[in-house]
């Protein structure tokens, strides 16, 4: 029975990194001021730190790949937009094909 809870609860989880996942690629390509950036950069931490908790090391190193390409700026456009659009894809997909295997067993 517990096996059976640990299971739920762990698709739970798992679902709700995919929308966060699926939240920060809208906020990415959504971002026109420099705090709406931060606020991206932040978001992207908070996951770096929840996929850290879970023993999600893969996957954090995405997430530490996307924060690595990001780089807030003041007064310019952001010079990296397209290498964390990629980081962003590969996370997303990723997550997605963890969360099948996850589900498969």
């Amino acid at each position: 029975m517990s096996s059976l809870l640990e299971m739920i609860e762990d698709e739970q989880e798992w679902a709700e990194v995919l929308a966060e996942i699926e939240t920060i690629f809208s906020m990415h390509d959504k971002i026109s001021h420099s705090s709406e950036c931060r606020e991206f950069n932040r978001r992207c931490a908070m996951l770096l730190q929840r996929l850290e908790d879970m023993k999600c090391y893969r996957l954090a190193d995405r997430a530490m790949d996307l924060l690595a390409s990001c780089n807030p700026k003041d007064l310019s456009q952001c010079d990296s937009i397209q290498r964390a659009r990629y980081a962003l894809t590969r996370l997303r997909c990723e997550a997605k094909q963890d969360l099948d295997k996850a589900t498969e067993g």
